[in-house]
Formats: structure tokens, sequence, C-alpha cells
């Protein structure tokens, strides 16, 4: 296998990985690590192969189920999924902005991250796969295999639970 078709095949089916990843994964803070993984396999198994896979997209695809497998185990699973705190690394906070008013919105920020992973999973992920991959609500309902108007709900029912935080932010 040489190198410009692995990196032609990384370009072909790179957003479909991602997606099935998130779509399946039992953390949102572990996808990238699952997806680099699967990057991983797909370039030590091509190495194993004379030719290309006839169907790319289904070989990459497989093999990122039998990673997600690997991935996950009973305790991780359970661990993993109520993992909800985020620390801000000292050096974030930009020397030209109003510290106040950057931890302020740092603090808002870091509610709502926790507001969204508190919610049920199947709400993360449509919540994460709408605004970071900007999925539509269709094509969520195919990925996630529900009604659109299942989807929608979870979407404005995270909405809403993020508009009332920031209500009762703003009133105090």
């Amino acid at each position: 296998m040489d190198r410009e078709y692995f990196n032609g095949l990384y370009e072909r089916t790179k957003e479909s990985v991602h997606r099935y990843i998130a779509a399946k994964c039992f953390c949102l803070d572990d996808i990238d690590d699952i997806y680099q993984d699967v990057w991983l396999s797909v370039f030590g198994a091509l190495s194993k192969r004379p030719n290309p896979p006839p169907n790319e997209e289904a070989y990459v695809l497989l093999i990122a189920k039998r990673q997600l497998g690997r991935y996950y185990s009973l305790a991780a699973k359970l661990k993993n999924l109520f993992s909800t705190d985020r620390v801000p690394a000292a050096g974030d906070i930009p020397d030209s902005m109003n510290v106040e008013d950057e931890l302020v919105g740092r603090e808002l920020i870091d509610e709502i991250g926790r507001l969204v992973r508190s919610r049920p999973l199947t709400s993360q992920k449509i919540f994460y796969l709408h605004y970071s991959k900007g999925m539509t609500t269709k094509e969520l309902a195919q990925l996630l295999e529900m009604k659109e108007t299942t989807v929608k709900k979870h979407l404005y029912s995270t909405l809403g639970e993020i508009r009332r935080l920031y209500e009762r932010r703003e009133r105090s």
C-alpha cells in the first residue's frame, strides 16, 4: 500500500468515520482517541493487504466498529458515561482580554458543558454532531436510526435547558 492511496482513502472516508464513531461512542470525550485508533488500525490492516478493499468505506467502518468494541469495556462504559469535569489550562486566558469577563465567560461555557454532559447520551450525541459537525436533523435521524421529530425533540430540549441556564445567570 502506498502513502498516496492511504491519504486518498482517509480524505474520502474521514467524515463518515468520524460521524459513525460519534454516533456509537459512549462518551463524546472519547471520539478523538477512537478516531486516531481507527486510522492506525486501518493503516496496519491495509499494509497487510495485497490489493485495496473493494468497498473502502465499508472496510474502514468495519474497522471502526471493531475499534469501538475494543475501546470500551463494561467498566470503561460506566466510568466514561459520568465524566463531567473540564479543568482549563493555566495559560488559557489571553493577556489582551479582560480577565474578569473571560472568567465569567469560561464559567458559563463550563456550566453549559456540564449541562450538556448531564443530558441523556443520545441528546449529547445529537448536540455534538449538530453543532460540531454541522449535521442536519435529517442526517442525524438517518445516522442514529430514529425519527427526525425525535432528533428535534432531543436538540430543542437541550437548547431549552441552556436557554434557561443562561436566563438564570443573567438575572443573578
